[in-house]
């Protein structure tokens, strides 16, 4: 997708003398921030002719994040799924279709400046932002408990995010999650998590599986679990049907979310 942008020079077009003046975006007048436009829906997207009337944008960190909100409108609980690196939304397709066949509302987002978001021109990016973003995005929908799902980096995002989270999460899950990514260290938001929490690694999976314990260390006693499954899956490849370990991965996430945030 390419944007189009424009420029203005000066109030009154005064000032556009000695070249071009071209930015990365059109600028607000009115209060002289860049902005930028929100991703239009992408025909078969994912390679699914289905998701072209499910495709929702919505406002993060100055850009916008592109997304698909699958589930009945009217459920309560909605699983705010958050990709890992190199991967995108459709990476979570088919194990989203199953969480929302059992109730839920599953929203699935791009990060910013991946796929098909749009990062902000100015500002600081972060990968639990764009998550608290999601998370208010479902709220305005009408979820009443949410709960962060993500697989390796995206895992570190939910965990930092739901660590912050105003009202709190139902729950956060991270699959393979790693202690620190991109500046952001889920290690050192650990302690501060009061919410429902669970850790799921393979345990061939090494670095990950050793940072899954180090983070359910940290986090407070109670609500916290560290589910370690046979193989080396890692991520989202962890809940691929017929993996190594996939069964009892599948089974953990279940019981998590039937405790925690059963859809009603």
């Amino acid at each position: 997708m390419r944007i189009v942008v424009l420029a203005a020079c000066g109030l009154l077009l005064t000032g556009c003398a000695g070249g071009s003046t071209s930015t990365n975006a059109p600028t607000d007048a009115s209060t002289a921030v860049p902005v930028v436009a929100a991703p239009s829906p992408t025909n078969g997207w994912c390679a699914d002719p289905e998701l072209n009337d499910k495709q929702v944008t919505f406002a993060s960190q100055g850009g916008y994040l592109a997304a698909y909100l699958l589930g009945d409108a009217r459920a309560k609980v909605a699983l705010v799924v958050a990709p890992q690196s190199g991967a995108d939304a459709c990476s979570w397709l088919e194990w989203a279709k199953r969480q929302a066949a059992v109730g839920y509302r599953v929203l699935a987002f791009d990060f910013s400046g991946e796929g098909r978001s749009v990062r902000g021109i100015t500002g600081t990016f972060t990968a639990s932002g764009d998550v608290e973003a999601a998370a208010a995005y479902v709220r305005e929908q009408g979820a009443v408990g949410v709960v962060l799902v993500g697989a390796s980096r995206g895992g570190t995002a939910v965990l930092v995010a739901a660590a912050r989270l105003t009202p709190p999460a139902a729950g956060v899950v991270s699959v393979s999650g790693v202690a620190e990514y991109m500046h952001e260290s889920a290690v050192q938001a650990a302690p501060r998590l009061t919410v429902p929490v669970l850790f799921l690694v393979a345990a061939d999976d090494s670095r990950a599986a050793d940072d899954a314990r180090t983070m359910y260390d940290a986090t407070p006693g109670g609500r916290r679990t560290l589910s370690v499954v046979p193989g080396r899956g890692h991520g989202r490849a962890l809940l691929t049907v017929g993996a190594d370990g996939s069964a009892e991965a599948s089974a953990a996430i279940a019981a998590f979310l039937t405790a925690n945030a059963k859809p009603a």
